[in-house]
């Protein structure tokens, strides 16, 4: 079965050698995987030389059928609006957003102009949820309900589904607001390495149970996971699928099927 995977987080080469375009396609030919989405790099880790890195990251895949791009938004620029229009006039798939990095409130006025114009132009957004040593007021995930309710047509992935602490937050949001919203499964099985992230097989499991199987989306967090991690990842969600008697589609599903459909391919 081909696996199409979500959330690979790209450098320039001189910014992070084990980061970069060609790191990633080494990386997935180790893991058997077909096809991956890129996030161009937050404005602090990308050396701009007068271009976005959402240009640049097109750039860097524009050329490679194995690879589609998410665009990125620079906060320390006041034209937001024109940042999501370029990622759109590009062909990205969407946009990356981390509300605890970036330190943007999720339903801010701000971040606000962003998703009314990724609604407008079809772009799903996805977010890291879960604890990341910023206020948590600003990214709390129970503000995504306010997000999903303003803006009922935005598809959004919740990165690591709300991570240890925030998962039962995020399986409410996913519940109360259909099927726009996703659950990136990236990081959730790494016990010792991603332990913030951590979900295991039995929360994955009551994910599926109280969502929908076709909610959920494979994601790597390359290159801040290994091979082998990825690869014990695959067949843990492979058991998941086949503890719950879900079959071949579920599987085909959330290794690029749900992946495909939120971003319109």
């Amino acid at each position: 079965m081909e696996i199409i995977a979500n959330h690979a987080h790209i450098f320039q080469k001189e910014v992070r050698e084990d980061g970069c375009v060609e790191a990633l396609l080494d990386f997935l030919d180790e893991c058997s995987i077909a096809k991956a989405v890129c996030f161009a790099p937050f404005d602090d880790y990308f050396n701009s030389n007068g271009e976005s890195a959402s240009r640049w990251m097109y750039e860097q895949i524009k050329n490679n059928d194995r690879l589609m791009a998410f665009g990125t938004i620079d906060f320390t620029k006041e034209n937001l609006k024109d940042q999501v229009e370029e990622i759109y006039s590009l062909g990205l798939a969407g946009i990356k957003m981390h509300p605890a990095y970036q330190k943007f409130k999720v339903d801010g006025e701000r971040a606000c102009e962003v998703y009314e114009i990724a609604e407008k132009r079809g772009l799903p957004i996805s977010f890291h949820t879960g604890i990341h040593w910023h206020r948590i007021s600003s990214y709390n995930t129970l503000l995504y309900d306010e997000v999903a309710y303003k803006f009922p047509e935005l598809k959004i992935c919740m990165e690591h589904v709300g991570g240890y602490s925030f998962f039962n937050d995020a399986i409410a949001v996913m519940s109360n607001n259909g099927s726009n919203i996703y659950a990136g499964l990236t990081s959730v099985f790494h016990h010792d390495t991603h332990k913030h992230w951590y979900l295991g097989k039995e929360r994955v499991k009551d994910l599926i149970w109280l969502t929908d199987v076709k909610q959920c989306v494979f994601g790597l967090d390359f290159p801040y996971t290994k091979p082998y991690q990825i690869k014990e990842a695959i067949n843990s969600l492979r058991e998941c699928i086949d503890e719950m008697n879900l079959g071949e589609e579920a599987l085909s599903d959330v290794f690029g099927g749900n992946l495909m459909r939120m971003i319109g391919k």
